[in-house]
């Protein structure tokens, strides 16, 4: 049974044109981004991906909140601090872009939605130029000056939960400055850097090598981190890479026989259409799982990909025949429109590990407020 409770009151807007100019306000939240463009220059197709995280700070007096962020193409992936920020605090942006068969230069806009009184939405964009041909040449390096590693970000994709998995980058010293390296700090427990040179002569380069242990990381999906590299440049006293990797569950091939011993996700339904409602009701509803199979079935994350929702359930282990309610709460806040939002379930079943659930509300439209007093 879908429980409906109204919490919002009245939600004064005021809209602008479609160029995004607003009546300036001061006593909301503000976003200010540090940058709204990077450029990757050169990057390599055998990299999978370059990611660059755009960071953002909440200037103003009230609480901020990312409502969604689109890009223009599916060959971008965004991700974002989806918590709230605080006034004065900080959160991110971070803009995927897959280079496998995208030879060429590229610019791609993602789109940021939020909550800001001053820039409701903010245009970013990331370009570059994906080359088929090795371009981590050592006269490149020397003529940019500075210690880099190629490629920048280190892919691990996908990376597997029974293993570890290595990958190899090269470091090159291209100032004029001889180059002692201290041992990164702050490492994730599951990585290891090895091969890290001590010492680098102009011009002179190492190759490094990188080494993920997918068996202690405790989450699925995609994960990426920085991996600061100090040294006594006196240019470039820290530098650095990237890691970004996709955790996956392995299943050794199965016969149907073995399929047919196997854990089995089911569920009761995968979309609950909440229907028509005002921004700013709460929704409460459930989900049911059962384990169909014949072997326990482990459930590894149930996770919402908005804060807007939250979901409770008492087990992560179901018996065969066994099924639990997924208790899931949904805050419209003042999200306007069909909207659509998404729960990922992770499991041990063999035919279907990753899968998603959605809940759909229609809301009101932003442009066409239901009041005659309201601001057009």
């Amino acid at each position: 049974m879908i429980v409906r409770i109204f919490t919002f009151g009245l939600i004064t807007m005021i809209a602008g044109r479609l160029t995004g100019q607003m009546t300036p306000k001061t006593d909301g939240p503000k976003i200010e981004f540090t940058e709204k463009q990077h450029n990757f220059g050169e990057i390599r197709e055998d990299i999978k991906f370059a990611t660059h995280r755009f960071t953002f700070k909440n200037v103003g007096a009230k609480d901020l909140f990312i409502s969604t962020v689109q890009t223009s193409c599916g060959c971008t992936t965004p991700d974002w601090t989806r918590d709230t920020i605080k006034p004065g605090e900080s959160g991110f942006v971070d803009a995927k872009y897959e280079t496998i068969g995208r030879i060429g230069s590229f610019q791609k806009t993602i789109t940021v939605y939020s909550n800001a009184v001053n820039f409701p939405f903010v245009h970013l964009d990331i370009l570059g130029n994906v080359q088929k041909e090795i371009i981590d040449k050592e006269p490149e390096y020397t003529s940019q000056g500075q210690i880099t590693f190629m490629p920048p970000t280190v892919s691990f994709k996908p990376l597997f939960d029974h293993k570890s998995d290595t990958q190899t980058l090269r470091i090159t010293n291209g100032t004029a400055y001889s180059t002692q390296f201290s041992a990164s700090e702050n490492l994730p427990a599951y990585c290891q850097v090895i091969g890290m040179p001590k010492s680098l002569e102009p011009n002179e380069s190492a190759k490094v090598k990188v080494v993920i242990d997918g068996r202690k990381i405790s989450a699925y999906g995609f994960g990426a981190f920085e991996v600061a590299v100090p040294s006594d440049n006196v240019l470039f006293p820290y530098s650095g890479f990237y890691i970004a990797y996709e955790r996956k569950q392995y299943f050794p091939k199965m016969s149907a026989k073995e399929l047919a011993k196997a854990a089995k996700l089911t569920t009761d339904k995968t979309v609950i259409d909440l229907g028509s409602a005002e921004s700013g009701e709460i929704f409460n509803t459930r989900f049911t799982f059962t384990n169909s199979g014949k072997s326990d079935l482990k459930l590894h994350e149930i996770t919402p990909q908005c804060p807007c929702v939250k979901v409770e359930y008492t087990k992560n282990l179901l018996e065969p025949g066994e099924s639990m309610e997924v208790k899931v709460r949904f805050d419209t806040g003042i999200k306007f429109g069909k909207s659509t939002q998404t729960i990922n379930v992770i499991s041990n079943d063999p035919t279907q590990p990753e899968r998603n659930l959605y809940l759909v509300a229609h809301l009101p439209e932003r442009d066409k407020p239901k009041c005659a007093t309201c601001p057009r």
